[in-house]
């Protein structure tokens, strides 16, 4: 298989990986000899100041210029400088003009080098090996050539080292921090420890030993590990063969797989299959388990609502909305987690340590589509689209139930108070039944966007903005004690009471533990709610 190289965002790449291309080397000796040097250049330059005093600009900074000083510029950055008028010293400065190459061909990150003021010790000696480049820039010989650039390079390589040390264990914590990222998603890959400490510009021992330090384990061990968890995941949740599984986790062949997992789990990936029941924990999907009648060994109690409470008897809570107890989650020792992409990092990386995860978009997808892709994870499509084409003709059955309940000519308006704040529904949630299923208008302003981009949940908005959302009627769910303490404040508020469906009194409240989940299991339910709420308007 082909190595990839890790992907490292913005971080600069290892100093030792530039080549220096020398485009010119000047002495300046007084202010008329300035007027040479560019303002702007498409190169880098480096100023070293070898007498006098005086400022020297680069973009909007100002730097006091004097014997020793050292500044790099980078292209692009504008460069300005004056002499010191009350002193009356001329500032002579060497500035040397020349190109950063990269060996690494296809890179385009940006190099360690400072724009602003530089460290360059010991300067004598630094000053001397410019002076020499300087007198020999000329040369005549292809000898002369070579030495002189090899001079060249080493002045460079000495110089971006001293400006890129201070912060070198940060660093390489950082370069190691990216190998590890990197293997999460390269884990298949024929990759050695050796090429990846090179990647970071460090000795194999010091990369093993910084490895440690962030996972816990040798490089060859956490790959083992990454390969075994995804082969777990693959060997639960498809039907591929057992050649295709150990390709996909990065082994050579079936043979070496099936030895190497009975090594670390003890058994052979077939029996490991045949012989467990697994333990699946959802951290946003238990109703959609719960509709294919798997019941997780764990879930959020935010998850388990209203209309779940009767399947979900049993069902161990490890958090709720905001709160997660990682503790109970090693504890209950699942075999997989559902996971969705609303969660952290920081919480994705924790689950990874737990077991393997499977992470389903939660707001690219309805509900019901939340339903199907945990059907086809789990070769239960069939069992997926069944329910599905049951909810959709119990979703006719309501339409038509609902139709003589319903003015075509009102428009409403959804509103959700959660703790202090105020949420103006889309078409997710309860807006999925009122507007999508039962077909009722919302505002204008909500259906315009809607219109623009459908499947959304809403928006908070202040309640001096609440006039823009006017509507006819006005249903609320008003979500827990604090939500009931801002909706009482809220009534009092005078951009409130100037709705026109409040003047009305057309503004009901509607069971918070009935509307304010959205999965299959209370879309179902919540068919029935609606019905009941609008018939007796």
């Amino acid at each position: 298989m082909n190595r990839s190289t890790p992907n490292k965002g913005s971080e600069a790449i290892p100093f030792h990986s530039y080549f220096f291309r020398l485009v010119d080397m000047v002495s300046i000796a007084n202010s008329r000899d300035s007027q040479m040097l560019a303002s702007v250049s498409l190169s880098y330059r480096l100023i070293v100041v070898t007498s006098g005093s005086g400022s020297l600009y680069i973009d909007d900074s100002c730097y006091a210029a004097a014997l020793g000083s050292c500044y790099g510029i980078v292209p692009g950055a504008k460069l300005d400088i004056a002499d010191d008028e009350e002193e009356r010293q001329d500032l002579h400065y060497m500035c040397m003009t020349f190109d950063i190459v990269c060996a690494q061909p296809h890179s385009s990150l940006p190099h360690h080098f400072p724009n602003g003021e530089m460290i360059i010790e010991p300067f004598v000696r630094t000053l001397a090996i410019m002076r020499k480049l300087l007198a020999t820039k000329n040369h005549k010989t292809e000898e002369e050539q070579l030495s002189y650039y090899f001079r060249f390079q080493k002045l460079m390589h000495a110089i971006l080292k001293q400006n890129t040390t201070i912060n070198e264990t940060t660093t390489s914590m950082q370069a190691v921090e990216r190998t590890v990222s990197f293997l999460k998603n390269h884990f298949y890959e024929e990759i050695s420890t050796q090429q990846l400490a090179e990647q970071c510009g460090l000795g194999t021992k010091q990369y093993i030993l910084l490895f440690k330090k962030i996972t816990g384990s040798n490089p060859h061990e956490y790959i083992t590990e990454l390969r075994m968890r995804k082969a777990k995941e693959l060997l639960l949740v498809s039907r591929q063969p057992l050649s295709d599984i150990a390709e996909q986790v990065g082994f050579r062949d079936a043979y070496y797989f099936n030895r190497r997992f009975k090594q670390i789990t003890g058994v052979p990936p077939r029996v490991y299959v045949n012989t467990r029941q697994y333990k699946i924990m959802s951290m946003s999907y238990a109703c959609s388990l719960l509709a294919l009648g798997i019941k997780p060994v764990g879930a959020p109690a935010y998850h388990l609502g209203y209309y779940a409470q009767r399947l979900g008897e049993a069902i161990a809570s490890i958090g709720d909305k905001s709160t997660f107890y990682y503790d109970k989650m090693i504890e209950l020792k699942p075999d997989l987690i559902i996971s969705c992409d609303t969660l952290g990092n920081e919480m994705q990386l924790k689950l990874e340590r737990i077991a393997p995860v499977v992470t389903i978009p939660w707001m690219g997808l309805h509900a019901t589509e939340h339903l199907q892709a945990i059907g086809d994870l789990l070769g239960m499509g069939k069992q997926a689209q069944s329910w599905v084409d049951g909810y959709e003709m119990k979703r006719e059955g309501a339409q038509k139930r609902i139709k003589p309940y319903l003015n075509t000519n009102e428009t409403v308006g959804l509103i959700v108070i959660e703790g202090k704040e105020l949420f103006v529904l889309g078409d997710r949630n309860a807006g999925e039944v009122m507007y999508r299923s039962f077909g009722l208008q919302p505002p204008p302003l909500v259906q315009n966007l809607l219109v623009e981009r459908p499947n959304q949940y809403g928006r908070k908005v202040a309640a001096e903005q609440l006039w823009q959302y006017e509507a006819d009627r006005l249903f609320i769910i008003v979500y827990g004690a604090e939500a009931a303490l801002t909706y009482k404040q809220l009534q009092h508020n005078p951009h409130w009471r100037q709705l026109s469906a409040v003047r009305q009194g057309k503004v009901q409240t509607i069971d918070p533990e009935k509307w304010i989940f959205y999965d299959v299991l209370s879309l179902s339910g919540q068919l029935d709610e609606g019905i009941n709420v609008l018939a007796h308007l």
